[in-house]
């Protein structure tokens, strides 16, 4: 039986909490075993499934190890996950993200990215509603093209886009590096399940991408680099809550511009 059947059979038979704090009406829990059949206690799961109702049109679906890193994220534009419509994502078994993209009404549609072990890009596919358009190859830099036109080396502008001059800036956490590290101190909690599975002394570093756009507000978050459920749940939170930042300027106007932020959980 596929993954998807699953679900299906636990939407009204299991609803698990894992923190010991209330569920939200916005928030379910799905168990799995090994096998991805059904699990009914968190004991004896080995994967499970955090569904979050993003609004009424948004339905976020991360798939976890139970103790671990993220495994997938699917978003599906209707409470029943028949229509996939936002963000899809593949993680590695180290929690590095491996594939992503979006997915507009079932049909890969954008640019997806397609990354190392490490974390690097290896290649960048354009699709238009499902259909591959053309390939940019990091390692080669080249661009493949699947309409008969001939292949050609990508644009040094390309890998420079985000490239900042003196007359130009990236955004930056309104009072700097030390702004940034006082609202982190201020905001910033451990969770207690991160703390139950891993004990003293444990490090995790969770990289979050987002935008910032012409306004200084944070959107789009994703997790590029997961440790755990709730250590991964606690940093997105916080962004979400982060104030405004001063947005980039490049060649003198302001614009919306993607960074990529780490996060470090100690366990003391």
């Amino acid at each position: 039986m596929s993954t998807r059947k699953h679900l299906f059979l636990l939407f009204s038979l299991i609803c698990l909490f894992l923190t010991t704090t209330a569920q939200k009406s916005n928030e379910q829990f799905f168990a799995f075993k090994e096998d991805w059949s059904p699990a009914n206690s968190i004991d004896r799961a080995t994967y499970f499934m955090y569904k979050l109702k993003e609004n009424d049109t948004t339905y976020s679906c991360r798939f976890y190890h139970k103790n671990g890193p993220m495994i997938r994220c699917e978003t599906y534009r209707d409470n029943e996950m028949q229509i996939p419509h936002g963000r899809f994502a593949w993680y590695n078994k180290n929690g590095h993200i491996d594939s992503t993209g979006l997915v507009r009404f079932g049909k890969k549609d954008g640019y997806w990215e397609y990354k190392r072990p490490d974390g690097t890009t290896v290649s960048v596919v354009h699709f238009n509603s499902g259909k591959r358009i053309l390939t940019r190859n990091y390692d080669t830099r080249t661009v493949y093209y699947t309409d008969g036109r001939p292949d050609e080396p990508m644009d040094a502008l390309f890998f420079m886009k985000n490239n900042f001059t003196s007359d130009n800036k990236p955004p930056e956490f309104k009072g700097g590096v030390r702004g940034w590290v006082n609202y982190l101190e201020k905001n910033l909690e451990t969770p207690g399940r991160f703390r139950q599975i891993f004990g003293p002394g444990t490090k995790g570093t969770v990289v979050v991408s987002f935008k910032v756009d012409t306004t200084g507000a944070v959107s789009e978050l994703n997790i590029d680099k997961s440790v755990e459920w709730s250590v991964d749940m606690e940093t997105l939170r916080v962004f979400k809550r982060s104030p405004q930042w001063e947005p980039a300027v490049q060649n003198g106007k302001l614009v919306n511009y993607y960074h990529r932020q780490s996060i470090t959980h100690v366990v003391n």
